[in-house]
C-alpha cells in the first residue's frame, strides 16, 4: 500500500517525537531539529563542525530536579558537584551560582574549583592516594568535607592538622556488604582500589575517633556509575543504616554526614527508566533512622551535565562492506571517549525518514572509534549534519590530541546565538609542540 505525503509526514512526526522524547529541549519542527527554537542547521552556521555545545538550561533544570525532590523527604542535604564529570570552567561557574558544592581529587581540581569561586566549606576532597602537599594546602585552606582511604592516610591527616593546631573532620570511604547478585553488577568491586572494607573502615573510625586532631564525622560510599535502580538504593541504605547504628551502639561513635556518593545516569535515561527522585527521597528516609540529625550528601557528576551537552558533527564519508552500512563523521573518540559506560545517540538534524540501518563511526584509524553500538535507522547522506545526545560527561575532561584537534566548545546564550568557550586545538600549535626540545 502506497501513502500519500500527508500520511508520510504524520509517519515521520511519530518517529521524531520518539526520538526526543526524553530530551525536551529538541524537537522536530516540519523535520527539523530544533534546539531552544533555533534550527540545528541555523546554529551550525556560527560555526564549523565538530563542536560541542554546552546547554545551561537544561543543567539547572537536572540540578533543580534533584535538589526540590529530595528536600521533601530529607531536610539536611548537601549537593555537590563532581568536577572529574566535566570541568569546563563555564560548568564549574554555573555550578557556583546554582549553590553547588565541588568535588575534587587532584590539585589541579583544586586550583580550577577555586578559579570558579568555590568556598572551601564547600569543598569535597576525595582521592585514594592525596600527596602530603595536597592535603596541607587543603587543611591549611579549611577543606570541610574530606575523605579518608587508608589507615595510612589518615594517620598523615592527624599530623598535618596537629602540626597546624587544627582538628580536622574526615569521612572514610568504606565499600559496602551488598548480596552477590549487586556486586557483580557494580563498577566499583570489593577489590577495587577505590574505598576500604568495612571491617577496617571501623578501626579507622575508632583511630580517629581517639586523636585529639581528628573529628570523625562521616560515612562516604560511591560504587557504581549509571545507576538507574531504586532497588540498588534500597539494599544499600539497609547496610548504611546498620553499620552507623553499629558504630554508636558499641563504639560509641555517632555518625552524622552519610554521603552517597555519585554514580546516578544521566536525567534522560533516569527518565527513560522510570526513577524518581521523590521515591528515592522515600527510601532514604524511611531507611535511615533519625535522618532529620543527619546530613546526606550527594556528589552527582554524569547526572548533572551528560545530557546538558550535545556535539554537532557533519557526515564525511558513506561506505558498504560486508553487508553493514557505515556513515564516517567528523568527530571521533579522541573527544567522544568510548566508555562501555557511556551512552551516545545520534538523531540527524533533518529528518528524511526510514532508512537503512547504518553505523556511525568517526574519522580515526582505530576499530574503537565507534560513536555508538546502535545502528541508526533513518536515512543518512554524506554532507549530512549529525547531533550527538549525552555527551558532558567524561568527554571534555579525558578528550586528548589523538590524530585530530579537540573540537572547539560553545554554550547556547538565551538568544539562540552561541558564545565560544573553548575554541578548537590548533593543529599548528600541536605540530609545535610535538617538535619543542627541536626548537628551544
Amino acid at each position: 500500500m502506497k501513502l500519500n505525503n500527508e500520511e508520510k509526514m504524520e509517519i515521520n512526526k511519530e518517529t521524531t517525537e520518539n526520538i526526543t522524547n526524553f530530551v525536551p529541549y529538541l524537537q522536530y519542527k516540519d523535520n527539523n531539529l530544533e534546539l531552544e527554537g533555533k534550527t540545528i542547521v541555523e546554529i551550525s552556521k556560527q560555526s564549523s563542525t565538530p563542536f560541542f555545545l554546552f546547554i545551561p538550561n537544561r543543567f539547572e533544570q537536572n540540578y533543580e530536579e534533584l535538589i526540590t525532590k529530595l528536600h521533601k523527604f530529607i531536610p539536611n542535604l548537601f549537593v555537590s558537584y563532581a568536577m572529574k564529570a566535566n570541568y569546563l570552567g563555564r560548568v564549574l561557574k554555573h555550578a557556583n551560582i546554582l549553590g553547588l558544592g565541588i568535588e575534587v581529587m587532584s590539585f589541579f581540581e583544586i586550583l580550577l574549583a577555586e578559579k570558579a569561586g568555590f568556598s572551601y566549606d564547600n569543598f569535597i576532597f576525595n582521592g585514594p592516594a592525596k600527596s602530603a602537599a595536597e592535603l596541607e594546602y587543603t587543611i591549611q585552606k579549611g577543606v570541610k568535607y574530606l575523605n579518608v582511604d587508608s589507615l595510612n592516610e589518615l594517620k598523615l591527616i592527624e599530623r598535618i592538622a596537629e602540626k597546624k593546631k587544627t582538628k580536622q573532620s574526615i569521612t572514610v570511604r568504606i565499600h559496602p556488604q551488598l548480596s552477590e547478585k549487586t556486586e557483580k553488577r557494580l563498577l566499583i568491586k570489593k577489590n577495587s582500589k577505590l574505598g576500604i572494607d568495612y571491617s577496617r573502615g571501623v578501626k579507622l573510625f575508632e583511630y580517629a575517633e581517639k586523636s585529639p586532631s581528628l573529628i570523625p564525622t562521616g560515612v562516604h560510599i560511591h560504587v557504581g556509575t549509571n545507576i538507574i535502580s531504586h532497588d540498588f538504593y534500597e539494599e544499600l541504605l539497609g547496610f548504611v543504616n546498620n553499620y552507623i547504628n553499629e558504630l554508636d551502639n558499641k563504639k560509641r561513635i555517632q555518625i552524622k554526614e552519610i554521603n552517597l556518593g555519585g554514580g546516578l545516569a544521566s536525567k534522560s535515561k533516569l527518565d527513560e527508566n522510570g526513577f524518581n527522585f521523590e521515591k528515592l527521597g522515600k527510601q532514604i528516609k524511611s531507611n535511615i533512622d533519625n535522618i532529620n540529625d543527619k546530613l546526606v550528601i550527594f556528589e552527582p557528576g554524569r547526572y548533572l551535565v551528560e545530557d546538558s551537552f550535545i556535539a554537532i558533527t557533519k557526515v564525511l564519508r558513506i561506505k558498504k562492506s560486508w553487508g553493514r552500512k557505515w556513515a564516517f563523521v567528523d568527530i571521533g573518540a579522541n573527544s567522544l571517549i568510548p566508555m562501555r559506560y557511556s551512552e551516545y545517540r545520534i538523531i540527524p538534524s533533518y529528518y528524511k525518514g526510514k532508512g537503512q540501518y547504518c553505523n556511525i563511526g568517526g574519522p580515526l584509524c582505530l576499530p574503537v572509534d565507534v560513536v555508538t553500538n546502535e545502528a541508526v535507522d533513518f536515512e543518512i547522506e554524506e554532507k549530512d549534519l549529525l547531533v550527538v545526545l549525552n555527551c558532558g560527561a567524561y568527554t571534555l575532561s579525558m578528550s586528548e590530541q589523538f590524530g585530530y584537534p579537540r573540537p572547539a566548545v560553545y554554550e547556547l546564550e538565551n538568544d539562540g546565538t552561541i558564545k565560544l568557550l573553548k575554541p578548537s586545538d590548533d593543529i599548528y600549535q600541536m605540530v609545535k609542540e610535538s617538535f619543542w626540545s627541536e626548537e628551544t
